[in-house]
């Protein structure tokens, strides 16, 4: 499938926030996809907002500045961000959503849809 241009999704994104009927549609597709697959339409959803997230991710790694990243990691030192699990859990956690998305991502890949 080729790559998705980011006017073609604020395209869809606009008519999504006006038009409920598209909104049905597209919400019957994802279950229909999901069915398809044997995972939970919440699961196909969360695959592509982590996509999209990692693509941003990714945007951010190549055009952030060294300047701009130390003053991000300032801000966050001030905010005292604390995470409530220790780094154990979190592995554990970003394994399973690790094994999760390849598993969608594979399943997905198979019906042409990525």
């Amino acid at each position: 499938m080729g790559r998705v241009m980011a006017s073609d999704v604020r395209a869809i994104e606009l008519m999504l926030k006006t038009d409920e009927e598209a909104r049905r549609s597209v919400s019957e597709w994802i279950v229909q996809l999901a069915r398809k697959i044997h995972e939970k339409p919440e699961d196909i959803v969360w695959f592509f907002e982590m996509k999209r997230l990692m693509k941003e991710v990714e945007r951010l790694a190549n055009t952030v500045t060294d300047e701009e990243l130390e003053k991000w990691e300032r801000e966050l030192e001030e905010e005292h961000v604390g995470i409530d699990y220790n780094l154990e859990e979190l592995m554990k956690i970003g394994e399973r959503s690790f094994k999760k998305f390849k598993r969608i991502e594979v399943k997905l890949r198979e019906l042409g849809v990525v």
